[in-house]
């Protein structure tokens, strides 16, 4: 008995101790020198050194950086970041077997000359999972530019007092709330675009951006090896268009900022490199309206996501389906003016699955988030990721603690039902790799509750740590849903995961 429980708990152990080094390695080095002072770093290269031409500089340049040991000129920015990260887990709710540890490594350089109002901007990434159980292809995408973009600001374009900015070529994009458009901060890859955005705003007033982009498919090392070709550079999606603005306003009543945006996502039918698309052609509104944490007050965020037109997600419908879904977000919260900041608040997300996912069935209601990241809501991905924006109705709560100005813990838990439990549990596509299970005769509705817990600590500005914990305890669903992979364990799990990212 006692094996078992040393066992269950080895990942909260790990996660303890590391908390406690990252502390104590802190508090020793604050004792014997005088700490310089900074704003906190961002988690990408490419954030570090690429300022915002039109509100002005975020970030100071890491504390150890090549722009000044080159003595570079003013005018041509560079820099390089790695991230090292360990992965364990214990426990599977996945319908394929894709291992219980592993070591993510990710490099990335970026280079920007700057010529009065262009820019021209590159990053180079390298992405890889070594020591996996089982090769996991979505965390490796070897060697490739996953930026290249010309692009043109003025803060008082063409003197009509408003700031503008062109940018042409293939690039990032963090959008909104980021729940459709984001930069994955977490995962080992990230999502590029190809084409133009367009933005223009009013200072602090208002703010509106579009673009119209194709998604740049990226190929994975396995599916190198299986062409026999060295290297495979990552390739545009001609056939997939991906276009949309979003407007944000400031001057609402009560501090309230606010946004309203249209997606449009149109995919084709075609099947390359062995996977096989899910015909989607569907429009995505949504609003959003929000109040910025503050010491002492309350602060709250409500998003609402509509999702109109039509795809094919089952390869045995001979015709599209009609596709409606519906998803949303609700936060309330309140920051104590105490020693450490606590902030405590309370949370909704709900986003629809498929009522009758029969090959007959006509319609398709499962939500699907595009290029959003799950992290802020739903905990890590990697070899977790237990939640998405799919399928899912779920409330819970969390706790931010910032115990020093260079520490930051998370605390939260949550308690997730399938909004229909006639669904999968698992991605909007609902098949492998991102589907968990399927539903059987006595599943039930109840996936189970998640706590986790997560600390970073900047020891600079170009040295981060980062170590997080989660324990999923499996309810109905969990326990007995259909896994094509074989009978699913009905033992809780356990994840944990360290990192450590330099800037430089």
């Amino acid at each position: 008995m006692k094996e078992k429980i040393d066992i269950k708990n080895k990942y909260l152990t790990l996660f303890l101790l590391c908390c406690g080094t990252l502390l104590h390695a802190h508090a020793y080095a604050a004792d014997a020198a005088p700490k310089p002072t900074y704003k906190r770093a961002p988690v990408g290269t490419f954030q570090s050194v690429m300022d915002d031409t039109l509100l002005g500089n975020n970030y100071e340049k890491p504390i150890w950086n090549l722009h000044d040991a080159l003595n570079l000129p003013d005018w041509l920015a560079l820099g390089v970041d790695h991230r090292t990260r360990y992965e364990g887990m214990d426990g599977s709710f996945r319908s394929t077997n894709r291992g219980d540890q592993q070591i993510n490594f990710q490099t990335s350089a970026w280079l920007q000359a700057t010529i009065n109002n262009f820019r021209f901007a590159t990053e180079f990434m390298d992405s890889r999972a070594m020591d996996s159980d089982v090769n996991n292809q979505l965390s490796t995408d070897t060697a490739d530019f996953v930026q290249a973009y010309v692009s043109w600001a003025d803060k008082d374009a063409f003197n009509t007092k408003l700031g503008m900015e062109f940018k042409v070529g293939r690039q990032t994009l963090d959008l909104g709330s980021r729940r459709f458009i984001a930069r994955p901060y977490y995962r080992n890859t990230v999502n590029s675009f190809t084409g133009l955005k367009f933005r223009i705003l009013d200072n602090s007033n208002w703010q509106f951006q579009t673009f119209t982009m194709f998604p740049v498919s990226r190929v994975p090392a396995v599916l190198t090896a299986q062409n026999n070709d060295k290297h495979r550079f990552d390739e545009e999606d001609f056939n997939t268009w991906f276009s949309g603005g979003i407007f944000e306003f400031n001057r609402l009543p009560m501090g309230i900022t606010g946004e309203a945006y249209l997606y449009y996502f149109d995919e084709a039918a075609e099947t390359t490199d062995n996977v096989r698309t899910r015909n989607r052609q569907y429009y995505t509104p949504g609003v959003r309206f929000y109040i910025k944490p503050k010491k002492g007050q309350f602060d709250f965020q409500a998003e609402g996501m509509g999702q109109f037109g039509t795809a094919r997600y089952n390869a045995a419908l001979s015709t599209n389906q009609n596709h409606e879904a519906w998803s949303s977000h609700v936060e309330l919260g309140y920051t104590f003016e105490v020693p450490w900041s606590p902030r405590v608040f309370a949370e909704y997300d709900y986003a629809s699955g498929n009522k009758n996912p029969s090959k007959n069935n006509s319609e398709d209601t499962r939500f699907d988030w595009l290029f959003g990241s799950p992290v802020p809501d739903f905990g890590h991905t990697g070899l977790y990721g237990a939640f998405t924006r799919s399928n899912i109705n779920s409330p819970g709560y969390k706790i931010n603690f910032t115990p020093r100005s260079d520490t930051v813990i998370n605390f939260q838990h949550r308690f997730v039902w399938l909004a229909s439990s006639s669904d999968c549990w698992g991605g909007a596509a609902c098949i492998p790799p991102t589907t968990m299970l399927k539903p059987s005769k006595n599943s039930g509705s109840y996936v189970g509750d998640q706590i986790g817990i997560n600390l970073r600590h900047d020891f600079n500005s170009s040295l981060t740590f980062d170590s997080g914990w989660y324990h999923l305890f499996k309810g109905e669903f969990a326990k007995n849903g259909v896994s094509t992979a074989g009978k699913v364990s009905p033992e809780d799990i356990d994840f944990f995961y360290i990192q450590s990212q330099f800037r430089f």
